[in-house]
């Protein structure tokens, strides 16, 4: 028996998610322009750049539904590479080569996206019919003497509930990333005040600082302050044991549909002097390798109201516990949505 947490996943559609990278964006075509594919909560985009203008639409021309990400930009234009047709950044096509002299007709148009790029991430919103939402929070991205880079964006065969879980998951340290990143004599979890404020979950933890004994020198352990931005981000900000400095994870998973997800990484250091930017890039390339096989062999992908929780779940209790009440209040319309959304929470534990 399975019944999934969320039956309907429309209320997603009303935040921002990331679809690419800017770099990605801008190797896509030797233009350095797009077009690029991308799919968000099964929707078909194509993101490409007019004019300086980054522009999300529906990837299909409307003549013989030919994707427009196997076009072309033109100038402030995307042309179809099937008839030729060609879409301005407002998604209304504005020439067609077949009939130059004809009027075009008032149906000739895709759909066009709200679309925004902010910490080299392109960012877009399916409905903005509410705009009661915001681009989640980044705190390290232009701190001053901090240096940020953005890894290498990774897709999953999960859901992004499950993403978000598995980075927030504090007893699944010491069995899945036993001398990696944590140290496995370690395997009673703290179980944190959890919060919400202003549609963030907010809780803190302190690893044993007696672990860096055991673990590699570049393993980020400190003290840990987390900042999830629902429904998928999470900002941890870590103190470093070993030299007090702050080390900031980002990651935020884009749900490419119910059971897969695209998932993004931003990681930000204090600058010092011989710390290369590779270094920390391969190091969480590694603690991927020991999630991602775990991650994707749970089942069904969707969370499931069946599932067995303890009281060291409590932080994705809680945050099952808001996703259903966001799914549930959607339905009766913004003010309830909202409501739910800001609805602040302090966990007097």
């Amino acid at each position: 028996m399975n019944r999934p947490l969320i039956e309907n996943r429309d209320f997603l559609r009303h935040f921002w998610h990331p679809v690419c990278t800017r770099a990605e964006l801008e190797t896509a075509n030797p233009s350095g322009l797009g077009p690029l594919a991308v799919t968000l909560l099964g929707e078909r985009l194509v993101i490409a750049n007019f004019n300086g203008n980054i522009v999300a639409m529906e990837d299909r021309c409307v003549h013989r539904f030919a994707a427009l990400s196997t076009g072309t930009v033109v100038g402030d234009s995307l042309r179809c590479n099937y008839h030729g047709w060609k879409y301005g950044p407002d998604g209304v096509a504005n020439h067609i080569p077949a009939c130059p002299d004809q009027p075009i007709p008032r149906k000739a148009c895709t759909k066009r996206y709200e679309c925004q790029v902010k910490y080299d991430l392109v960012w877009v919103r399916l409905d903005s019919s509410w705009d009661c939402t915001d681009i989640p929070f980044c705190g390290d991205w232009d701190a001053p003497g901090m240096r940020s880079i953005v890894g290498d964006p990774y897709t999953w065969n999960t859901s992004a509930e499950r993403r978000w879980e598995n980075f927030t998951d504090l007893s699944h340290f010491a069995f899945v990333h036993p001398g990696t990143l944590y140290d496995p004599a370690y395997d009673r979890p703290p179980i944190p005040a959890v919060d919400r404020v202003e549609g963030e979950l907010r809780f803190a933890i302190l690893p044993p600082q007696d672990m860096l004994e055991n673990l590699p020198e570049n393993a980020p352990i400190g003290s840990f302050t987390y900042r999830c931005s629902m429904p998928y981000t999470i900002n941890l900000k870590i103190q470093l044991y070993r030299d007090s400095s702050i080390f900031t994870l980002w990651t935020t998973s884009s749900p490419i549909d119910a059971t897969h997800c695209r998932n993004f990484m931003i990681i930000s250091r204090a600058e010092k002097a011989n710390d290369p930017d590779h270094a920390h890039k391969a190091f969480q390339k590694l603690v991927l390798s020991e999630d991602a096989p775990i991650i994707e062999s749970q089942w069904p992908a969707e969370i499931s109201l069946d599932e067995v929780s303890l009281a060291t779940d409590k932080v994705s209790n809680q945050y099952r516990k808001w996703l259903r009440e966001l799914s549930i209040a959607a339905t009766k319309g913004r003010e309830a949505f909202v409501g739910a959304l800001k609805s602040d929470f302090t966990d007097e534990r």
